[in-house]
């Protein structure tokens, strides 16, 4: 009778259940998370008062309240607390820089909390200023940190040799410094600029690999830990949150609400919804019990009977905790019958851990009289698959009030739970990835993310419906989309990096991945892309390539990408035949500067001599420092006769030699300097970097040796035709002065009329040497300029010449032609001077003709035709020099304002003997008949030269046959007894 009463009583029960069975779930225990906690203020580290305290700690304060976790912090050393996490004996570790081998071992969240840097600071009197004077110092670092590999990484690069001291602690590394067992300390620059002061120290200004600083995880645990902050971070860095800014100001602050997160609402409703369809059921299945109340003692049997149909399984556990009741679902979970589950404990069905789980949870119930609703997670001793249920658990009561039972209803909820977990995991990953878009097939976009949004400019609504067209920048052509469009067809995926623009018109390269979504059936649903903003990447490659291959004071190439450029420059110009120099520049007395006015007015003044060096060459040669006060210029497409090379590598070297003795200014004070400049040849190297150095370095050494502030050749031989052309410059200069120059006239003859002219050709009547040929002088006055002063005066000697010929009637009518060069008829004031000439002797312009060369051609033919129109208009005559030995264009003859074409002794030497010859000089009479001009020959030795030339039309001849060149004495004596 008493178990008939129980029965019924927990029969009773089991319907006050059911209708208690929408309850809400009890609130979970805040969740633990292990935080190691290590020496880098202000960051992170242990304050005076035994707390956690920095700025990471403060926002995984911020982050713990807005997910309710509870936060216990374990302070270690930097390599324990790495250790520890690898090892699961914490969960998080703050400011965490990321690296190809930390990846493996750990896991990070994407979005960077705190960016910041690596500096080297040292003692106030320590000569430290860059990267080279590290050589052979000790410099203490953390132990393990990304800085050490870097760092060491970086000086293998340079070839700079340092010995490393490990520190467990960054106040270790600046301790070390200070107690003199190192001589410089490597820091983050929050922590160096924080404490440097502290020790005494000092930043050296060598600033290096800029890092993205993380929380981090155990490989493969807390994922939903790192997806949790990532949220807070997107909020941090959209602004959203002003909380950050706060905690960066106080740490160079207040906590934002706690926020739940949408995911937890979502499943808060999703229970909620669940209750209510239990209720639902229960309600109904109460109503039913309640129509037969009356009819309990009777109906026991048709109560059972409905409770095993229940999907639910449902039990009563007795105060010893074995089972009273089970139904037929949980007898069916068991695989047991009633007799053998009834009044054994949950320790014959589950696991250990399972067993004591359930005993607790149901202690609560039995012995606190607590109602109680759980999640339980259930393995079974059988080795079956573990599987999740929603308990409600209530107390049984007797007429006392004393608890004598509980009743339990459990609801298998493991698929639920999977499904839910996989629409978090989903979620978060879609939000916190930097970028990602759903497309359709035909690419419109169907779902991005916030962070798509934010990294395009764009609103999530003005993008969907877009196509990623959007995005295109015009920097990739046609080819390159479609081995895009290729490569998704055949392999269903591609990545790479890609420039976008944004919305506002900027532009950033985005790493790029498309993977494309198929169907059972392998048809394409969608397309799946992320992006990636890779421009702080591509910034740190850029800075990692500035500090590998050019020096840092100056920004001038070093010596690893000189050297690499005169490879090619060596290989490049051993395959076209063209020349080359290296010009090797010290400066003179740099020591002095140095010693005596410290290193800085040292580096202000290599800084702008390195400025002066490149404003010295063209854009395709290269300016080096090599290190110290030595530089290097690398000048490449010279020409490829040796001798012409030299006079050009002599000119840039001497342009340098000027521009660095002008003045200087070091802080506000002017300052002398010189340099020294050894010049080797491409053609004396054979293609040896190190041998064309080894040459320069020795040049230079004889430059040094030779008084400084000049420059020498290696080759002696070079030398010695340098030191020929400049005495023969230097000897140019002193004829202008003192007047060594005269002109010679050789005749013009016409057919039938005698002399009708004379051409004026300069002679040099050296002190010494006596008369110097052109040949030898005109070059060198060319490549120096000094043709401009010569040509001047060549051109006023002759109009004084015509002055008197006009004074006889014999010469009167006579023209004299003169020889102008390109780079004289190119001078700014050539024009005017010729002018002025006239005006000034009074000559007559007609009586003036100007032979100038095809190479006026070559260049800015519009401005010479100009010129030489303005000139035509006062009565001055041109002809065509040489003509047929250069480049010739028919179009510009035709729009030359030309008198004469002149045929070039070229042609007339083998005219009896070479067809051709006689073919083209044929050609020319003819074109200038043709043009209507008048034609000439030089060269004339012969009389059947004469009478060729004659035949072919051209009747006006000059050469020896008619006398060589001499003073005007000379060719008016002859004119006279012609005429005699």
């Amino acid at each position: 009778m008493y178990w008939r009463c129980r029965w019924g009583s927990g029969l009773r029960w089991l319907v006050l259940l059911a209708v208690l069975g929408a309850g809400a779930m009890a609130s979970a225990a805040p969740r633990e998370l292990r935080v190691g906690i290590y020496a880098n203020e202000p960051k992170v580290f242990v304050g005076a008062d035994g707390k956690a305290a920095g700025i990471f700690v403060d926002l995984l304060e911020m982050v713990a309240a807005r997910e309710q976790w509870s936060l216990r912090y374990v302070p270690c050393n930097w390599q324990d607390c790495l250790d520890a996490l690898r090892e699961g004996r914490i969960d998080l570790m703050p400011d965490v820089a990321q690296s190809e081998q930390r990846d493996i071992l750990f896991d990070f969240h994407s979005l960077p909390v705190l960016h910041s840097w690596s500096q080297i600071y040292r003692a106030p009197g320590s000569p430290i200023y860059s990267m080279l004077d590290l050589q052979g110092k000790r410099v203490a670092v953390l132990e393990g940190s990304v800085q050490r590999a870097a760092f060491s990484n970086m000086m293998d690069s340079f070839g700079i040799q340092v010995t490393l001291v490990d520190a467990s602690s960054f106040t270790g590394a600046f301790a070390m410094v200070q107690q003199g067992e190192a001589d410089a300390v490597i820091a983050n620059h929050r922590f160096g600029n924080l404490y440097s002061q502290r020790y005494g120290m000092v930043d050296s200004g060598i600033v290096f690999q800029p890092a993205a600083l993380f929380f981090a995880t155990g490989a493969g645990r807390n994922a939903d830990v790192l997806a949790a902050i990532d949220r807070s971070v997107k909020d941090w860095r959209s602004g959203a949150d002003p909380a950050y800014a706060k905690v960066l100001r106080r740490w160079s602050a207040a906590d934002e609400p706690v926020r739940i997160a949408p995911w937890i609402w979502w499943g808060l409703g999703g229970l909620l919804a669940f209750s209510l369809l239990a209720a639902l059921s229960v309600v109904v299945l109460r109503r039913k019990v309640q129509e037969r109340t009356r009819h309990l003692k009777d109906s026991e049997q048709k109560l059972a009977t409905i409770l095993d149909s229940v999907g639910a399984f449902i039990y009563i556990k007795g105060k010893d905790y074995r089972y009273q009741y089970a139904n037929h679902h949980t007898l069916q979970y068991f695989g047991l019958p009633s007799q053998e589950v009834v009044g054994k404990d949950d320790g014959a069905f589950f696991d250990a851990a399972t067993a004591q789980s359930l005993r607790a949870n149901d202690r609560r119930v039995l012995e606190d009289g607590e109602s109680l609703e759980v999640e339980e997670l259930n393995t079974p001793a059988t080795g079956a698959p573990q599987r999740a249920f929603l308990s409600v658990k209530i107390p049984l009561r007797d007429a006392k009030g004393s608890v004598v039972a509980l009743c339990g209803i459990s609801t298998d909820i493991t698929e639920r739970r999977k499904a839910e977990e996989s629409l978090q995991i989903a979620a978060t990953v879609f939000e916190s990835f930097e970028g990602m878009i759903v497309t359709s097939p035909d690419k419109r976009i169907l779902r991005a993310n916030q962070s798509y949004a934010r990294l395009t400019g764009y609103t999530v609504e003005e993008l969907v419906g877009q196509t990623p067209r959007l995005l295109q920048s015009g920097r990739h052509d046609a080819a390159f989309y479609s081995s895009l469009e290729n490569s998704l067809h055949t392999t269903g995926m591609w990545q790479g990096e890609v420039w976008n623009r944004r919305k506002d018109g900027t532009e950033y390269p985005a790493w790029i991945t498309i993977t494309a979504v198929r169907s059972p059936e392998g048809e394409i649903t969608h397309y799946v892309g992320t992006q990636i903003d890779i421009s702080s990447r591509k910034a740190a490659e850029e800075e990692i390539r500035l500090l590998a291959f050019y020096d840092p004071l100056t920004g001038l190439p070093n010596r690893r990408l000189m050297t690499d450029r005169l490879q090619h420059s060596l290989a490049a110009t051993a395959r076209s035949g063209a020349g080359g120099a290296l010009l090797f520049v010290d400066l003179d007395n740099f020591k002095d500067l140095n010693d005596t006015q410290g290193h800085e007015l040292g580096d202000q003044l290599l800084r702008q001599v390195g400025a002066r060096l490149a404003g010295c060459v063209r854009v395709g040669d290269t300016v080096a420092r090599l290190g110290g006060d030595e530089f290097v210029v690398v000048l490449e497409g010279l020409a490829a006769n040796v001798q012409e090379a030299a006079a050009q590598a002599e000119t840039v070297g001497r342009t340098v030699l000027q521009a660095l003795s002008q003045p200087y200014r070091l802080d506000g004070h002017e300052h002398h300097s010189s340099c020294s400049i050894g010049i080797a040849l491409y053609a004396d190297a054979r293609g040896s970097v190190d041998e064309l150095l080894k040459h320069g370095d020795m040049a230079m050494y004889q430059a040094k040796g030779a008084g400084r502030n000049t420059l020498r050749f290696f080759d002696p031989r070079t030398q010695a035709n340098v030191t020929a052309r400049t005495l023969l410059e230097a000897g140019l200069r002193e004829a202008l002065r003192d007047g060594q120059f005269l002109l010679h006239y050789q005749a013009q003859i016409r057919e039938h009329d005698g002399i009708v002219g004379a051409e004026a050709l300069v002679r040099w009547q050296h002190p010494q040497r006596g008369l110097v040929s052109p040949a030898e002088f005109i070059p060198v006055a060319e490549a120096s300029g000094l043709i401009v002063p010569l040509g001047a005066w060549i051109l006023r000697t002759a109009c004084l010449q015509l002055v008197e010929w006009a004074r006889n009637p014999v010469t009167a009518r006579w023209t004299l032609a003169v020889n102008v060069s390109a780079r004289q008829f190119r001078h700014s004031q050539f024009v005017d001077e010729v002018l002025g000439v006239l005006d000034e002797t009074g000559a007559n312009p007609h009586r003036l003709k100007l032979e100038l060369t095809e190479t006026l051609l070559l260049d800015d033919v519009e401005d010479t035709i100009q010129r030489m129109a303005t000139l035509r208009a006062v009565g001055i005559g041109f002809a065509l020099d040489d003509f047929g030995t250069g480049y010739s264009s028919l179009s510009y003859l035709k729009r030359l304002p030309l008198d004469q074409l002149k045929i070039d002794q070229g042609f007339v030497r083998d005219l009896l003997t070479d067809t051709n010859d006689a073919t083209i000089a044929r050609t020319i009479v003819t074109l200038a008949q043709s043009l209507d001009l008048g034609v000439i020959a030089e060269g004339v030795e012969t009389a059947e030269q004469r009478d060729m030339l004659s035949s072919l039309g051209c009747r006006t001849w000059q050469g020896y046959l008619f006398g060589r060149p001499g003073p005007a004495a000379d060719l008016h004596a002859a004119a006279m007894g012609v005429n005699a």
